[in-house]
């Protein structure tokens, strides 16, 4: 199976945000939002993410749940899930303006690296 598999990820770590919350059974889709801070404003971008960011767009209607992981030696470094009831919620109105609520500091901007940003739909065998 896997030798038709144009692309294989695989990250592993431990879960930063929100303590040991599991993900959700009933998600329709999944956005996974990865990157790496430069080491000097990864405490900024820490602080960002989980006071504004996260907390922002956990509210979007149609999001069922948010975590966060460290990696423990990937790259990306830290890597978002966005459990979410059909993977059109990051395409909402109500997605934007929480996005657009919270920007990430340009100077945190500036520093990062390994972006990554997949919108996952929820598979059902046929």
């Amino acid at each position: 199976m896997t030798a038709k598999v144009e692309r294989l990820l695989r990250y592993e770590g431990e879960q930063i945000l929100p303590g040991d919350a599991t993900a959700p059974a009933n998600a329709g889709g999944l956005l996974l939002v990865g990157m790496t801070p430069a080491p000097v404003v990864e405490t900024a971008f820490n602080a960002w993410y989980d006071t504004e960011h996260v907390p922002a767009l956990a509210r979007v209607p149609g999001v069922l749940g948010a975590r966060r992981f460290r990696t423990s030696g990937g790259n990306p470094k830290y890597i978002a899930l966005y459990h979410l009831a059909a993977p059109g919620v990051v395409d909402s109105p109500e997605w934007k303006r929480a996005s657009e609520s919270t920007p990430m500091p340009q100077h945190v901007r500036d520093q990062i690296s390994n972006r990554l940003r997949l919108v996952c739909r929820s598979y059902v065998r046929g």
